[in-house]
């Protein structure tokens, strides 16, 4: 029986990337048949579908998600090969993919390995937590560093460091003038809250469901500049967590007590890509500069 071979395994991950023949051609350096071809011969060896097509757009069928992933992953792997084969010495070669669910959090990381290592590409992606963890299992993200109340055992982790749960919102709001609110002022205001793929919102909503407080979202979302626009707005109060919502001229913020939430950060990434060399080399930077984050909470 044919087995698949390495130009097939990279015609597929472009394909699922790109979604699109002609970029995935672009991608590879070769020719669009050439891709179609691999495509083809790759589809006649599996037993489930792997594309959708429609029209000149390609997505992965729901069915071969977790066989992409383990193309990415097996990518990755043999890139690593290469590297240790043709660059020794030093990292002076190869890209490495960051997703990250706080900027302001991970930035003491990202410009430290830069300078260290500034032959490297890197490249990212913001997103909630949820997203990005799920990103890593797929094989598209190499590291991300999210948020979540306790390490998944699914992936190869360091806790960064553990953070408040913060309020924000408009400047001279009369309720932030008290410097501290808790999870019962919180019943029946208009919130501003991350989508449910947010550690953080998880979080609240979990408190909230025990206590019997009542959150009224009354605009989801998905970046932190949105966030900030509609808190400062006065749209309603918005989450945070402690350093990634910085006090300023527009918006207010304050601590969460009664009960102090806290959610941890951890660095993740699959466990067969933990030892991989700039994997390693991201993960060694993390340590040593995981606490040097601006914009603390006041104390309470």
């Amino acid at each position: 029986m044919p087995s698949v071979t390495l130009a097939q395994m990279k015609a597929v991950e472009a394909l699922a990337r790109t979604g699109k023949f002609s970029r995935a051609a672009e991608d590879l350096g070769i020719s669009q048949p050439s891709v179609s071809t691999q495509i083809q011969s790759f589809e006649e060896l599996c037993r489930t579908r792997v594309f959708i097509r429609d029209g000149h757009n390609v997505s992965v069928a729901p069915s071969a998600v977790d066989l992409i992933a383990k193309i990415r992953i097996t990518l990755k792997c043999l890139s690593e090969v290469d590297r240790a084969i043709t660059d020794t010495t030093s990292l002076n070669t190869g890209t490495i993919s960051i997703g990250f669910s706080a900027h302001r959090l991970i930035m003491p990381i990202l410009t430290a390995f830069v300078r260290e290592y500034p032959s490297l590409r890197l490249t990212t992606r913001g997103g909630p937590s949820l997203d990005l963890a799920d990103a890593v299992l797929r094989g598209e993200l190499d590291v991300a560093a999210i948020s979540q109340v306790a390490p998944d055992s699914r992936f190869s982790s360091l806790r960064l460091h553990e953070s408040r749960v913060a309020i924000y919102g408009r400047k001279g709001d009369p309720m932030l003038a008290k410097g501290r609110l808790t999870l019962a002022d919180l019943d029946g205001r208009d919130m501003v809250l991350w989508n449910k793929a947010s550690g953080t919102r998880t979080l609240l909503e979990d408190a909230a469901g025990k206590q019997g407080v009542r959150l009224k979202p009354v605009l989801e979302v998905a970046t932190l500049d949105v966030a900030y626009a509609a808190a400062a707005a006065g749209i309603g109060l918005a989450i945070s967590i402690e350093g990634e919502v910085p006090p300023d001229d527009h918006i207010e913020v304050v601590p969460l007590v009664e009960p102090e939430l806290a959610i941890s950060h951890y660095l993740v990434t699959l466990p067969e890509c933990r030892d991989h060399a700039a994997i390693q080399a991201f993960f060694n930077v993390a340590k040593e500069h995981a606490l040097e984050v601006d914009g603390g909470l006041p104390s309470t």
